[in-house]
């Protein structure tokens, strides 16, 4: 069997672990601030805070065992194949369902560009996941690469909008801040806690990754603190420039808020952004 090349530098591990991760941005954020109100930036902040001790194990898990397969891995030398294959089960339905939600993300925010049928988008999704795949199956260090693209792009995007959307923030909009009490914002950080999944998956890759010893925990810990930091100042942007009325059924806030900021030109060029992330 071909023997894993260790091919990828920290700028690939973060962007691969970046990406995993920054798609939600641009679906979550508004179905969550219906949730709990504008403390939504405080669900995002919080959910970042508790998913720190699995950063911190499996970096430190990873480093000790720089083996592809992450979780599996360490569980079958643990407590045996078994248990092992159950987690390595549980590992790859959650990217599954992690995928069909980005995919159901990259339909509405196809419809923005193209004028067809709302049913003939799951085709298109469907393109886009076998592009993926076969992006995948050429080699990890070409997803690497593709993905330091996208996330620059990603994030280039979303500091023009910050960099608009911040000094019109509304205080009026910012109430009520608890829209469901402490019941409501601590569902809120269950809900989106999803969005940070991708920081733990690269230790899956970390037969592949150079020096993994001081790139998977430097890796694991910039890109949290990157992604939490564009969830937590987006959500704020987002909630105070955009009644949340408005965002209980918007699968597309991003979208939504670059329309109210510059026009419909901005969010012709958000919409494209957000589908190479997603």
């Amino acid at each position: 069997m071909k023997k894993l090349e260790r091919k990828l530098t920290l700028s690939a591990i973060i962007a691969i672990s970046v990406a995993g991760m920054l798609g939600g941005v641009f679906v979550l954020p508004g179905i969550a601030a219906a949730k709990t109100g504008s403390s939504i930036w405080l669900a995002f902040l919080l959910a970042a805070i508790c998913i720190l001790p699995a950063v911190l194990s499996k970096s430190e898990l990873a480093t000790a065992m720089p083996a592809s397969g992450g979780a599996y891995v360490y569980i079958e030398r643990a407590l045996g194949p078994l248990f092992g294959t159950i987690s390595g089960i549980g590992l790859w339905i959650s990217l599954l369902l992690k995928s069909s939600f980005a995919l159901v993300g990259l339909g509405a925010y196809l419809l923005v560009l193209i004028n067809i049928p709302p049913s003939y988008i799951k085709y298109f999704s469907i393109s886009f996941l076998i592009f993926i795949m076969f992006l995948n199956i050429f080699g990890v260090k070409k997803v690497g690469k593709v993905q330091l693209v996208i996330v620059s792009l990603s994030l280039i995007g979303l500091i023009v909008l910050l960099f608009l959307g911040l000094p019109t923030v509304n205080s009026q909009l910012l109430l009520p801040f608890m829209k469901s009490g402490k019941v409501g914002l601590i569902s809120t950080v269950a809900f989106v806690f999803v969005a940070y999944a991708g920081v733990t998956k690269i230790a899956a890759i970390a037969g592949e990754i150079h020096n993994p010893t001081r790139n998977i925990p430097l890796a694991m810990l910039i890109s949290l603190v990157v992604v939490s930091a564009v969830y937590v100042v987006v959500s704020y942007t987002l909630v105070g420039n955009i009644s949340l009325s408005e965002l209980e059924t918007d699968i597309k806030p991003i979208h939504t808020l670059a329309i109210g900021l510059s026009g419909e030109w901005f969010g012709y060029i958000i919409a494209p952004l957000a589908i190479i992330t997603l």
